[in-house]
C-alpha cells in the first residue's frame, strides 16, 4: 500500500523526566508500608518487610489506575492473528476496541475501501493509544500501515508488541515478523521506529509477559509520544 498521507514530523520529547506520574503512589505506599512494618515488627527487619509489601501494593494500584482509564485501539493482521489477539483481549484490563468477527470483517472489506476507512475512523476516534500486535506478516498488511499512519498523524500514542509466541489454537506459534514501524518513513528518511517503542515478550511465556507489562507499556507510550 502506498503511503497516501505524509507522515508528520516528530516533535521534540523532553528526556529529563525523573519520575513518571503515578510512581509517586508507589513511593508513598513504600513509606507507609515501612512505618506499619516497624510498628508490627520493631527494627530494621520490620521496615524492610513493610516497605517491600507497600511497594508491591503501590505498583498494583498504579497498574489498575492505568488500565482502567486508557482506551486503546488494536491494529493487527486479522487473517493470521485474530486468535492471538483474542488472548490479548482476554487479559481483560485494558479498554480495547470491540472485537470484529471474521464474517463481519470480510463483509466490511467487500463493501469497499471507504467503508473500511470509516470503520477505522469511528473505532479509533476516542482512543488514546494504538497498540500494533505484530505477527509474522503484520508489517506487510495495507490496513495496518493505514492505521499506523493515521494514528501518528492524529497525535495518538503508538507502540508495537510482537505476538508470534502466543499459541493460536489452530496453528500454534509462528515466526517473528518484521517491525512495521521500520518500514514507515519520515520525509528525512528516518523510520517511525526511531520514536515508537516495540516490545518482544519473553519467548517462554509471552502471554504472562504481556499481561504483566501491558499497562506500563501503554503508559510509557502515552507519556513519551513524539507526535
Amino acid at each position: 500500500m502506498k503511503q497516501t498521507k505524509k507522515l508528520k514530523d516528530p516533535k521534540c520529547v523532553p528526556d529529563n523526566i525523573l519520575i513518571e506520574s503515578g510512581e509517586s503512589d508507589t513511593i508513598v505506599s513504600i513509606a507507609l508500608g515501612s512505618i506499619i512494618g516497624n510498628l508490627m515488627f520493631p527494627g530494621l527487619g520490620g521496615v524492610v518487610i513493610g516497605g517491600a509489601v507497600g511497594g508491591v501494593i503501590g505498583k498494583e494500584s498504579r497498574k489498575e489506575k492505568i488500565l482502567a482509564k486508557v482506551p486503546v485501539f488494536y491494529s493487527f493482521h486479522f487473517g493470521n492473528d485474530v486468535m492471538r489477539v483474542q488472548q490479548v483481549r482476554n487479559i481483560g484490563s485494558i479498554e480495547g476496541n470491540a472485537p470484529t468477527t471474521p464474517n463481519q470483517w470480510e463483509t466490511l472489506k467487500r463493501t469497499g475501501k471507504k467503508a473500511v476507512e470509516n470503520w477505522i475512523d469511528q473505532n479509533m476516534k476516542y482512543k488514546r493509544c494504538v497498540v500494533v500486535l505484530i505477527g509474522s506478516e503484520t508489517a506487510s498488511r495495507p490496513w495496518v500501515e493505514h492505521e499506523i499512519i493515521k494514528a501518528w498523524n492524529d497525535g495518538k500514542a503508538l507502540l508495537g508488541i510482537h505476538i508470534h509466541n502466543l499459541k493460536c489454537p489452530r496453528t500454534g506459534t509462528s515466526r517473528k515478523g518484521k517491525n512495521p514501524f521500520d518500514q514507515i518513513k519520515f520525509q528525512d528518511g528516518s523510520s517511525l521506529s526511531s520514536v515508537v517503542p516495540c516490545y518482544d515478550p519473553d519467548t517462554v511465556n509471552a502471554y504472562r509477559d504481556i499481561a504483566l507489562n501491558m499497562a506500563s507499556w501503554v503508559d510509557h507510550a502515552i507519556k513519551s509520544k513524539a507526535n
